[in-house]
């Protein structure tokens, strides 16, 4: 005989296991109470629902507890009573208000994607629970065949973020359950990487087909290293002619769907104005467009902001009739392109950080109060390198 499990007052043995015949034993106020069983799984409830006072019967018509159903996992943090919408609702009122207007209308974008989580307590918020999350969302996109989505990544980013500032404010006991597999599961199919680092030659081919205005618009978004945005959005307030300098502070910021002109942010995306020195040709564009600014906007419509949709036509046209497309496309090569004849011109990566203005690596700029030198130097020398080569092709 060998007990098997004993627990509490009381216990179960197995008394002839060929047989399975198993003796559950019960103590209660010092009497003992035992009965034989032909399972084990009828001896232990037995043992644990057993009472004098309960009629047999009772006992006997008890549901079997379901071992699977008791299986319990580890909760996540502390439990504070906060269901997942109650933080998302705080989110937005305490964090999102406070975000640059584009990131909040990001923000706030997600809302559908997060909705099925709404009513899942934040201690339930796990890695396995947001393996499902990820999985029925695409399987719902793979329903909607639909043609544009390649992945979650901006909602996970924006649900990791979320999670940080819960843990943060509310519960340190929290762990982030956001993690890489969720990004990796989440990919629909694969980005086709464009190659948006144009030789120099390729450069001068598309801008030979630009119409003058949309010329000096991609030759000052080239040698600026800029963004779209912050060409579209440059201001004569930003343009000092007797230092050569040229901020770069005001971006345009363009409507989600529509992509006609929102409003003017005063801040570059990463947070820091920049400076570029005006070379030869910038001087020379942005004095003949100066002239014709309006509302403060160097590059203006009829004196209304440039759309996101002009400047991608006027872009993609060029490049077809240079026979560049559609190896190239988008609105971000010039700032790509010139990053990388920077380097190739001057031999120097920190002169390529310094004219592109990245904030992640050691910049030779560091957002001083003017263009450090070897910001000249580079701006000067792709100048001369490109008009040599266009004065040799001609």
């Amino acid at each position: 005989m060998e007990v098997f499990a004993k627990e509490g007052s009381g216990k179960v043995q197995v008394q002839n296991r060929q047989k399975l015949n198993c003796r559950s034993t019960r103590y209660i106020n010092g009497r003992e109470y035992s009965k034989t069983f032909s399972s084990l799984r009828e001896a232990i409830t037995w043992k644990n629902v057993f009472h004098p006072s309960i009629p047999e019967k009772v006992i006997e018509t008890a549901p079997v507890p379901n071992p699977v159903q008791q299986i319990r996992t580890r909760q996540n943090g502390e439990d504070l009573g906060y269901r997942f919408s109650d933080i998302w609702d705080l989110y937005k009122k305490l964090y999102i208000t406070s975000l640059e207007k584009s990131t909040a209308v990001g923000r706030l974008s997600k809302e559908g994607f997060l909705s099925p989580l709404f009513n899942f307590k934040m201690v339930e918020i796990t890695a396995d629970l947001l393996d499902k999350f990820i999985a029925r969302h695409k399987a719902d996109v793979s329903v909607m065949k639909s043609g544009r989505r390649y992945n979650f990544n901006d909602e996970l980013k924006c649900l990791k973020a979320m999670l940080n500032w819960y843990r943060e404010n509310y519960d340190p006991f929290f762990i982030n359950p956001v993690l890489k597999r969720h990004k990796t599961a989440g990919v629909i199919r694969k980005i086709e990487k464009r190659d948006k680092k144009m030789s120099a030659e390729e450069v001068l081919k598309f801008f030979e087909q630009l119409p003058p205005f949309w010329r000096d618009f991609a030759e000052t978004q080239f040698y600026m290293a800029g963004r779209v945005g912050e060409v579209a959005g440059l201001q004569v307030s930003s343009i000092d002619f007797q230092q050569r300098v040229l901020t770069v502070k005001y971006v345009i910021a363009w409507a989600r769907t529509s992509k006609h002109f929102d409003y003017l942010k005063d801040m570059p995306k990463n947070g820091e104005e920049r400076f570029v020195f005006l070379n030869e040709k910038l001087f020379e564009i942005l004095t003949r467009r100066v002239a014709h600014a309006s509302g403060g906007y160097v590059f203006h419509d009829n004196g209304s902001p440039l759309s996101y949709r002009q400047i991608q036509y006027q872009y993609n046209h060029a490049l077809k009739k240079a026979g560049l497309f559609p190896k190239f496309s988008s609105t971000h090569i010039m700032r790509h392109s010139m990053g990388t004849i920077t380097r190739m011109v001057t031999g120097s990566m920190d002169s390529a950080q310094a004219v592109t203005g990245h904030k992640d690596i050691k910049m030779a700029q560091h957002y001083s109060s003017m263009p450090t030198d070897m910001n000249k130097n580079a701006v000067n020398d792709v100048n001369q390198f490109m008009r040599n080569l266009e004065l040799s092709a001609k």
